[in-house]
């Protein structure tokens, strides 16, 4: 591989992702680095759209130059602390035994 030519990424987006009920378009990326889209439950959704970022997502983005894309994928994977909530707090005590990745992921894709 040419290391100047394009590299197409996609990242799929974890319950503890940073970007999770962000716009995809707020992402701040490297230079020469776009957002495409993503893709949720088999569909394309273009940046144009607007989307909100959810779990479950996968981020489609590009390096006009495939020398920054390992910068562009680290940033696109950027994750919380496994304890972050939507609130920005700690899980309570009482709830213990329903932290489960769906529990997890119901806390990241509110509408």
């Amino acid at each position: 591989m040419n290391l100047a030519e394009p590299k197409l990424i996609q990242i799929p987006i974890q319950f503890n992702s940073s970007y999770c009920g962000m716009a995809l378009n707020a992402i701040q990326l490297p230079p020469n680095c776009h957002c495409l889209g993503l893709t949720r439950e088999n569909r394309l959704i273009l940046c144009g759209d607007r989307p909100t970022i959810c779990c479950g997502d996968t981020i489609l983005a590009v390096a006009l130059n495939g020398s920054i894309a390992l910068e562009l994928e680290a940033i696109l994977k950027k994750t919380h602390p496994v304890l972050w909530t939507s609130f920005r707090s700690h899980f309570p005590r009482n709830e213990a035994n329903l932290i489960t990745e769906d529990f997890l992921t119901q806390l990241c894709c509110k509408d």
